[in-house]
């Protein structure tokens, strides 16, 4: 490579795989991801400046052809935009969608479980309506209220922004990026295809990104595994991403930490979507499904609810 910068994104949305993404990517020899999965530099750690960006999460590039990471919740905010563009107008970016309604479902059911969210999916969605008629982060106050929501360590009392929707527009969110950036510099994959073709997606990926399209990954059982709280007040203090947890992974040993997590969390059985609370989100998002086909050019009809 001739600049030691990231050319590529990964950028959501958040609950669509990306760290499944990020483990595949990663095992590529022509491709370097940043060590931390998602470093939200463009959303929320900006002004740190791009030399910290550069020192802190691609100094060990070598000769990878490609630079990049994964930070699914730029796919939502428009603010983030033109300050990729501003620092990459090269730059390539990839999104992997799935079905929105189960995305917005599954976003709610993670954080009913870990204790920063209150209420029923239902009244959540209805709550994240009515933000949505005064938030749209697309101007420099809503991310400063972005970073400053994302740096809070105690979502307990307070919720902050519930963005359950805002990942699950699709369309419109693409057409910010399609605003900036030309579609050339825009790869679009699906969750089902990564789970039923992995091997296929990933080619497509590799081909957008221009490396070695014959490379075979090893590892492929990466995915998230659903975790359950069982001390929920911990979780705002301790739970992954943490400012606590991240200067305590820095001094203590991996084992006590394993023991800690082992014990604040368990594994469950996944959240039930009733036909109802379906039915309610996909009115929410259908004309944006139907714009997405329109702009993709590709039959979504196995999202819809008849």
């Amino acid at each position: 490579m001739q600049k030691k910068v990231p050319n590529f994104l990964v950028c959501g949305p958040p609950k669509c795989a990306s760290t499944s993404l990020n483990f595949y990517l990663k095992q590529h020899p022509e491709i370097y991801m940043s060590p931390e999965k998602q470093t939200r530099f463009f959303s929320v750690y900006y002004d740190k400046g791009i030399d910290f960006y550069l020192d802190t999460y691609f100094s060990g590039i070598t000769t990878e052809k490609m630079a990049g990471e994964a930070t699914p919740t730029y796919s939502l905010l428009p603010f983030v935009v033109p300050r990729i563009k501003a620092f990459n107008p090269d730059m390539k970016l990839v999104f992997c969608l799935r079905n929105p309604v189960e995305r917005t479902f599954s976003g709610w059911s993670m954080r009913a479980n870990n204790g920063t969210e209150h209420l029923s999916f239902r009244e959540a969605v209805k709550e994240n309506l009515k933000q949505r008629e005064t938030v749209k982060f697309d101007n420099e106050k809503d991310a400063e209220g972005w970073a400053s929501d994302m740096k809070r360590g105690d979502r307990l009392e307070e919720t902050g922004y519930r963005t359950y929707l805002d990942g699950s527009f699709y369309a419109s969110n693409l057409r910010h990026f399609l605003q900036h950036f030309p579609m050339e510099q825009i790869k679009v994959v699906y969750m089902e295809n990564l789970i039923k073709d992995l091997h296929g997606t990933l080619q497509e990926i590799y081909r957008f990104l221009g490396v070695d399209d014959t490379y075979v990954i090893e590892k492929t059982e990466q995915k998230n595994t659903y975790k359950k709280s069982k001390i929920k007040f911990l979780e705002p203090i301790l739970g992954k991403n943490k400012p606590l947890s991240k200067i305590l992974a820095g001094i203590m040993p991996k084992g006590i930490k394993k023991k800690i997590l082992d014990t604040m969390y368990v594994e469950g059985s996944k959240k039930k979507l009733t036909p109802e609370d379906r039915k309610f989100t996909y009115e929410v998002l259908k004309d944006d499904i139907n714009d997405l086909e329109k702009l993709l050019n590709v039959d979504l009809s196995h999202w819809k609810v008849k």
